[in-house]
């Protein structure tokens, strides 16, 4: 017997097309059916051990917000309710060109206070990493959602340039070139276990 049918919901699945009702059988955190419109149609309804009545709601793939500034978040809130509630199952951080890896000391000072508008200072976190890899353990000892990384050139300019408004040096942009690799060696997507 399967573990969960979402009994009568109101499918919408992210294709497009119109919104059907559907019993939606999970087993090991995976969907492993739908069967539409099964009480209408008098079919044999899936049996699980636990039934969700979910008859006037509304069932959705999990959204993708794709420009979040949950960087921190995230590490002072794993559950993060106020967009798993919202129904997000995946952000993509390390926006607009600043996040917190790769940073040395130097680079993460001035990181802190240039996104201290978005995240806050950052002083109630452990800022114990230096690399994307080691940014995203962090995330990986347990989030609540999805979390993709997007290597923040900015950030990547500042471990090179420093902070100075000057134009970057033939020698700066080669440096910029050897730190992206390394990032994105070291870069995935942080999941939560399934």
């Amino acid at each position: 017997m399967e573990a969960l049918v979402i009994r009568d919901a109101d499918v919408v699945d992210g294709t497009g097309a119109d919104s059907y009702r559907a019993d939606v059988v999970v087993d090991g955190g995976r969907i492993v059916s739908i069967v539409k419109e099964a009480a209408a149609a008098g079919c044999q309804r899936p049996k699980a051990v636990r039934e969700l009545d979910a008859e006037g709601l509304v069932l959705s793939p999990g959204f993708i917000d794709m420009h979040a500034h949950s960087d921190l978040a995230l590490l002072r809130d794993p559950d993060h309710g106020a967009k798993a509630a919202q129904g997000v199952t995946l952000e993509v951080l390390g926006q607009d060109g600043l996040s917190y890896a790769p940073v040395d000391d130097r680079t993460l000072d001035g990181v802190r206070r240039s996104v201290a508008g978005w995240n806050g200072p950052g002083d109630d976190v452990d800022f114990d990493w230096r690399s994307v890899g080691e940014y995203l353990d962090r995330l990986d000892r347990g989030i609540a959602v999805n979390a993709a990384y997007l290597i923040p050139h900015g950030t990547v300019r500042a471990l090179v340039v420093g902070w100075d408004d000057r134009e970057a040096t033939p020698a700066n942009w080669t440096g910029c070139g050897d730190w992206s690799p390394r990032a994105w060696s070291r870069a995935r997507s942080a999941c939560p276990p399934v």
